[in-house]
């Protein structure tokens, strides 16, 4: 239970915590420290009443001086922000992706699953895949089902709990959390791929489970329904903005429904100074 206090007031949320940013708290920083080295030339009280001043608006509300988030995503070079940048779960698992990335088409194509689209210059889904892909999703139609194919995958006994947070969905294991993904409609279509694919790629046991992961995840891409609701899926893409600067992110949603299917950060982009 949170206890009120006097800081309150004044502590800004979305600046500190887990939403501080890292290079706006050290140019605060830097700034604060040569205002102390020339208060304690010219009168070396005041370092100490400035330095507790600075140190208590960083800590709690962020930055000091003000304007300072629209300030460092403005000025500071992008390459420099992407040093400091927190990586989530899913950025490091994006990371691990890209180290394998080179052979997930090929795998894809060899095993069937994939081939060149007849209208457009890239890859869709072969007939047979999509067949056999969709009639695993639609067997598994409920949450006891789910539970079994899981449970079958991974080859274990403990108790399996899902939890459907909106805009993620999480499975448990034992009350230890498993793996995350953007919506319901993703995991089913994961699991179903996790189910199907050892059939069609011969070398899937000799594969390790980062290389597993990236071909699962990869198919939802090209998916063409949606598991949870049946409606017709379209891609997007969207800004989102992060502490420092912004980004634009692909997504494939549901028409119908709304499911995120699958989310992948395209590029960054820095605001041009004025």
């Amino acid at each position: 239970m949170h206890i009120p206090s006097v800081f309150d007031g004044i502590r800004q949320p979305k600046y500190t915590g887990e939403n501080r940013c890292i290079p706006c708290t050290i140019n605060n920083l830097a700034v604060a420290a040569v205002v102390c080295v020339w208060l304690w030339v010219v009168w070396w009280p005041g370092t100490v009443i400035f330095g507790v001043f600075a140190l208590a608006n960083i800590a709690l509300r962020g930055y000091l001086v003000p304007g300072t988030p629209a300030l460092t995503q403005r000025y500071t070079p992008g390459r420099l922000l992407s040093v400091f940048e927190e990586e989530s779960d899913a950025g490091t698992a994006m990371t691990t992706e890209e180290m394998v990335a080179v052979n997930t088409e090929r795998l894809l194509v060899e095993s069937g699953a994939l081939k060149s689209c007849e209208e457009i210059d890239d890859l869709c889904l072969t007939p047979r895949f999509r067949e056999a892909w969709y009639e695993r999703m639609d067997r598994i139609a409920n949450a006891e089902t789910e539970r079994e194919a899981l449970a079958e995958t991974l080859d274990t006994g403990g108790e399996i709990a899902f939890v459907d947070h909106g805009k993620a969905f999480t499975a448990h294991i034992d009350g230890q959390s498993i793996g995350q993904w953007e919506s319901h409609a993703a995991f089913v279509a994961d699991l179903a791929a996790a189910r199907e694919l050892p059939q069609w790629i011969g070398q899937w046991d000799r594969l390790d489970v980062a290389e597993q992961g990236t071909l699962i995840r990869s198919l939802r891409v090209f998916i063409e329904l949606c598991p949870s609701c049946g409606g017709q899926v379209t891609p997007v893409s969207e800004t989102v903005e992060s502490c420092c600067r912004e980004h634009t992110v692909l997504a494939i949603s549901c028409d119908f429904c709304g499911a995120r299917l699958f989310e992948s950060v395209a590029d960054s982009i820095e605001r041009e100074a004025v």
